[in-house]
C-alpha cells in the first residue's frame, strides 16, 4: 500500500512512497494554479507562496486512490514576513483580517512593527520579537510586495480575496498635542535615492510657502542625513526637526494632530494614510496606481516617469532603467517643480476648508 503524506508549510507538498507509479495532482479550486507529476517515491510540490484551499488527487492508472481538499476553517494559519519595510508592514493587516473572516481560521502573523496593529486587530495574533510558532497547519512566507505591481494588489492575490483598496487600522497611543499652532508633517528621506524629490531647493521652497500660510512644519524623518555613498541627503532647514529613530507611537501622535502630510513614496506616507491624514505624495518613479489613492499625488508626465519595476536591479539606490548614467537620470523626480507641489497643497487646503462647515453642522 502506498504512503501519502501532505504538508501545507510554505506551499503544498505531497510525499509519496509507492511500489507502483502514481500520478499526483495539486491544484487550487480555480485550476489556475496547478501541477502534476508521475512518481513512485519522492515529493511533488507547487512552490507558490499563496493561501488557497488546495486540492490534492492521486491516481493509480485511471483510478483515483486519494482525494483531499484543504479546508482552512479552524486551521492554524501562520503568515511569516521577512525583512519588511514600514510601508509593506502597514499594507497587510487589513487584508489578513478579511482573510481571517472569510475562512474562519486562526491567524498568527510575524511581521515588523506589531505594536502598530495589536489592539486594532484583536482576532489576529501578532508575534513579538523572539516568539516562535509550533503546531502550525498552514504556513506561508509571502513576498510583501511584487516589484512593479500595484502595492495593494499583492495581498488580495496572495490571500484569495477580492481586489480592493483596504486601509489598515493603526493603534493610537495616548494622544497629546505638542505644537499649539496648526502644522504640517513632512518626511524627505526614503529607502532609495531614486525615490527622493530631487528638485533643487524644492523642500526649502515648500517650507517657506507653508510658513507664509501660517503653518509650522514638522519633519519626522528617521535620520538627519542619509548616506548613499556617492551622495548624502540632508533634512531641509527651516523646519522643526523631530528626527531620530523614535518609537512609531510618537510618529502616530505627530501625524494625528497635523493638518496634512507631505512625503514621498515611502513608509511614512503609508503611516500618514493609515492615520487617515490627507497625503501630498511627491513621486515620479512609480505609476499613480502603485500606491494608495490620493487626489494630491504629484507627478510630471511630460518627462520619463513610472519606471518602477520595469527591469534592472531595483536594490541599486540610483536605479533608473531608462536613463542611467545620462543627463536624464532621475528626471522623473528632478522635473517635479515647486509649483506642481504648491498646486496640490492649495487644492488640499481648499478642499479641507470647504469640508469644515459640514463637519461643524454634524
Amino acid at each position: 500500500m502506498a504512503s501519502i503524506e501532505l504538508s501545507f508549510i510554505d506551499y503544498p507538498k505531497v510525499t509519496i512512497d509507492s511500489k507502483k507509479e502514481l500520478l499526483v495532482k495539486i491544484r487550487d479550486e480555480s485550476g489556475e494554479l496547478a501541477t502534476q507529476k508521475k512518481i513512485k517515491k519522492g515529493i511533488v510540490d507547487l512552490k507558490v507562496p499563496v493561501l488557497r484551499e488546495w486540492i490534492v488527487e492521486v491516481f493509480n492508472g485511471e483510478k483515483k486512490v486519494f482525494n483531499h481538499q484543504l479546508k482552512l476553517e479552524n486551521q492554524v494559519v501562520f503568515i511569516k514576513f521577512i525583512d519588511v519595510a514600514l510601508g509593506d508592514a502597514i499594507i497587510w493587516p487589513a487584508y489578513i483580517e478579511e482573510f481571517r473572516k472569510k475562512y474562519k481560521c486562526k491567524v498568527y502573523v510575524k511581521t515588523r512593527y506589531p505594536e502598530l496593529f495589536e489592539k486594532s486587530y484583536p482576532n489576529i495574533t501578532f508575534l513579538k520579537k523572539g516568539q516562535h510558532m509550533k503546531n502550525v497547519d498552514v504556513q506561508i512566507t509571502p513576498m510583501a510586495i511584487v516589484d512593479g505591481a500595484p502595492m495593494l494588489d499583492g495581498p488580495p492575490a496572495i490571500l484569495n480575496l477580492k481586489k480592493q483598496e483596504l486601509r489598515t487600522k493603526i493603534d493610537k497611543p495616548p494622544l497629546k498635542r505638542n505644537i499649539k499652532k496648526k502644522y504640517v508633517c513632512i518626511a524627505t528621506h526614503s529607502s532609495s535615492y531614486y525615490k527622493y524629490w530631487l528638485r533643487k531647493n524644492g523642500w526649502n521652497d515648500i517650507i517657506k510657502y507653508l510658513k507664509e500660510l501660517g503653518y509650522e512644519v514638522l519633519c519626522i524623518d528617521g535620520d538627519d542625513i542619509a548616506d548613499y555613498g556617492l551622495v548624502k541627503m540632508r533634512v531641509p532647514d527651516g523646519c522643526i526637526k523631530r528626527t531620530g529613530m523614535r518609537p512609531l507611537s510618537e510618529r502616530v501622535n505627530d501625524l494625528y494632530f497635523c493638518d496634512f502630510f507631505i512625503g514621498l513614496g515611502s513608509g511614512l506616507s503609508w503611516l500618514a494614510w493609515a492615520v487617515e491624514k490627507p497625503v501630498v505624495m511627491i513621486a515620479g518613479f512609480s505609476l499613480e496606481n502603485c500606491e494608495f489613492k490620493t487626489p494630491y499625488r504629484v507627478i510630471n508626465k511630460n518627462v520619463c516617469y513610472g519606471c518602477y519595476g520595469k527591469r534592472g536591479n531595483m536594490n541599486d539606490p540610483f536605479y533608473c532603467p531608462e536613463h542611467y548614467g545620462t543627463s536624464r537620470q532621475h528626471e522623473c523626480s528632478r522635473e517635479i517643480t515647486f509649483e506642481m507641489v504648491k498646486e496640490k497643497i492649495s487644492k488640499l487646503i481648499l478642499s479641507s476648508s470647504r469640508a469644515l462647515p459640514q463637519a461643524a453642522d454634524q
